[in-house]
């Protein structure tokens, strides 16, 4: 069974965190996937709930039990100050994230039984010290993302959200103070990884979602179809890419789509160039002007250039830019890379290649002490899943223009 770290944050750090909270800079917090804005009465609740509990644990001696404190606090209070992102907890030395089996070995390894479960652990030591704990989380990260595993409903009962949240487990870090969020996620990951090493046990970091919340819906929908004749190879890599649960594969997975395409587009070009020259009589100068241009679009960025002009409809491209806000503002308002519609064709093109390629470099790619931007595990995540969805529209329209049939 895991430790229960939290039962045992050291009262001396316990008060130096509790003192230094304020709500002087907080304006919103999130709580079950809704923003809480702070208003006068908020603020006045909240700053009560905190004095009344800095108060209690400035009064907490070594022994002491500081879960007496809890009884003071709300679920604002929680998710305004213990919370940190999607996905963890930080109190006093103590720090906790939640983290699932990243495969059925690792889950069979861990979590005993079917309808009803006991869960194992890995604790973690340096000598005779624990350090850390994996197994299952603690009530504290559950009180504090409660309102994401729950629904409440009008009638006072309850929905589960997940259909088995235990299944959801934690790693916990002890007499840690000191580092930073930073310092705490490098040497989590450092830990699951030896773990893997060790025990052939491989967990993922796990982040709560509001989608969960949504009661979702059942209509049903009908849809025309026609076989398209799209290539078998390329549409594997689509599905695949479709179905990823890591936005760096299924972003490699989506160019791959486009890649697939790049010598057959690179073969007619040339075919192309060279029908252009009376091969009964030769101009050499003219065949070397020939050679020469399709050395030029023999490099992968070229190649990619070459497919999306066969491939995108710039208006219907547009069109679905324009369609929603978000796209406007990921893909024609960002800081670097920006695509700008209101150009030529040509230059559509360009921005769309240059983009592409680029964020594709920097996750293929992970040269270090280079000056160059690359794609770190979790830290950019988000920021891959944003250029999803114009690789997954490139994609299709790099398939349905390219695919030949037999």
């Amino acid at each position: 069974m895991s430790l229960y770290g939290h039962t045992n944050i050291n009262i001396d750090s316990l008060k130096r965190w509790a003192n230094a909270l304020s709500i002087d800079n907080i304006t919103e917090v999130d709580y079950g996937g809704e923003p809480v804005i702070f208003d006068e009465i908020t603020k006045k609740i909240l700053n009560s709930q905190l004095q009344v509990f800095t108060a209690l644990i400035n009064q907490l001696k070594p022994g002491d039990d500081w879960r007496n404190c809890q009884g003071f606090i709300s679920a604002i209070f929680y998710n305004t100050f213990i919370r940190v992102n999607n996905n963890s907890i930080r109190i006093g030395d103590y720090y906790e994230c939640f983290i699932i089996p990243s495969d059925m070995h690792t889950y069979k390894k861990i979590i005993k039984g079917f309808d009803y479960t006991s869960i194992g652990a890995i604790h973690i030591y340096d000598g005779e010290k624990v350090i850390a704990t994996i197994g299952e989380k603690s009530d504290l990260i559950w009180e504090t993302f409660y309102d994401y595993f729950i629904n409440e409903n009008e009638d006072g009962s309850i929905d589960h959200t997940y259909v088995n949240h235990e299944q959801v487990l934690s790693i916990q870090l002890f007499d840690v103070e000191y580092k930073t969020i930073e310092e705490l996620v490098l040497l989590m990951n450092e830990i699951l990884l030896r773990v893997s090493m060790e025990y052939d046990m491989n967990f993922k970091i796990y982040s709560v979602d509001p989608v969960f919340k949504l009661i979702g819906d059942d209509s049903i929908h009908k849809m025309q179809y026609k076989p398209t004749g799209y290539e078998q190879v390329p549409m594997l890599y689509l599905n695949n890419a479709i179905n990823s649960q890591d936005e760096r594969l299924a972003y490699l997975s989506y160019y791959q789509v486009i890649e697939y395409f790049f010598v057959r587009l690179q073969n007619y070009y040339f075919l192309n160039e060279l029908s252009q020259i009376d091969t009964q009589n030769v101009n050499h100068n003219e065949l070397r002007k020939v050679l020469s241009r399709y050395k030029k679009i023999s490099s992968e960025r070229e190649a990619l250039r070459l497919v999306l002009i066969k491939s995108v409809d710039i208006p219907q491209f547009k069109s679905w830019i324009v369609s929603d806000q978000k796209r406007q503002d990921t893909y024609c308002n960002s800081n670097v890379l920006k695509i700008d519609i209101l150009e030529k064709d040509k230059k559509i093109i360009s921005d769309l290649t240059e983009r592409v390629y680029s964020y594709r470099c920097s996750i293929a790619h992970a040269k270090g002490d280079v000056d160059e931007y690359i794609a770190i595990p979790s830290l950019s995540n988000q920021k891959i899943a944003d250029e999803l969805p114009l690789l997954k529209y490139l994609a299709f329209a790099v398939i349905e223009s390219c695919s030949e049939t037999q």
